[in-house]
Parts: C-alpha cells; structure tokens; sequence
C-alpha cells in the first residue's frame, strides 16, 4: 500500500502538494528570538520597501524560486522595551524573505510589529518565512500586548503545541 501512495505521490503536479505550517504568533517569535544566541529588538512601526522586489511564484519554473531574497527597507517606529516603555527608532534593515520551494510569503509595505535581529556594524535584519518568522504586518493590539507581557515577565505562552 505504502508503495502504490508513494507512486501516486510522485505523478502528482506540485502545486498538488502543499505546505502544511504549525501556527506561528508574536509570542513564538518572540520565545524563538529569546532563546537565540543572536540579539533582538522587538518594534512597531511601519516597514517600508520596494514590494516588487518580493519574490513571485511562476508554476511553471518553480525551481526558479530563489530561496532567499535579500531586501533593503527601512523601519520607522518604536523600540519595545522590557520597561514597558518605547524608544522611537528608525533604521535601515535587510528585509529577508524566505521561500520553501515554491511556497513564498507575500509581505508588504506598512505598519508591522517586528522582531530586529542585530547583525554587527550597527546594522539590523528582519526574516519572514513561508511558515511564519520575525515580521508581522498591521499587529493587532493584543499581538502587541503579548510581546508587551513577553517583555515584562508577564505568561508568554506560545501559539500552539510545539
């Protein structure tokens, strides 16, 4: 049985099979950037870059896909800090979006909470994958809150069994 579903797997077109993503929220961001040995800045601002440089998928040259794009933005907002205070912060920032295969986010431009990772010199990187990442556009106000509470000790819990 297993040999026939593995057959039938393999005649079937890609765009047939698709990409299945635990939930990803701002607290899994913010446990996944608090656990790494890099350094980050959560921020709520407003992202600005050029969206067509975002990779677009053609299904018939997948394989064309780049799996990473690097994107030059700038980042205009508030520095969240563990004092529950802000710090206004503009910077630029290499937007890197992430693609799985063919399966690409389609961010864009505008208001965004985000999780800055410092990358020497000064310099910042965000990362926004299929699956999810460190990039949430037009937050909620209780995305906010909870990295707000992830910041101030308050529960952190994350979005969904890991």
């Amino acid at each position: 049985m297993m040999r026939w579903a593995a057959g039938l797997l393999s005649i079937l077109p890609m765009p047939a099979l698709a990409l299945s993503c635990v939930p990803y929220g701002v607290t899994d961001a913010y446990l996944e950037a608090e656990a790494s040995a890099d350094a980050y800045v959560p921020v709520l601002g407003t992202l600005e870059f050029d969206a067509s440089a975002v990779p677009q998928v053609d299904w018939d040259k997948q394989g064309d896909v780049p799996a990473l794009t690097e994107i030059p933005a700038v980042l205009k907002g508030d520095a969240l800090t563990p004092r529950g205070t802000t710090r206004p912060l503009e910077t630029s920032v290499t937007f890197e979006v992430k693609c799985s295969g063919p399966w690409c986010p389609s961010p864009k431009p505008g208001r965004v909470l985000a999780f800055l990772r410092e990358t020497g010199e000064a310099g910042f990187g965000v990362s926004i994958g299929a699956c999810g990442g460190f990039l949430f556009g037009n937050p909620k106000p209780e995305q906010v809150n909870a990295v707000k509470d992830c910041l101030t000790g308050r529960a952190c819990p994350p979005s969904a069994r890991r």
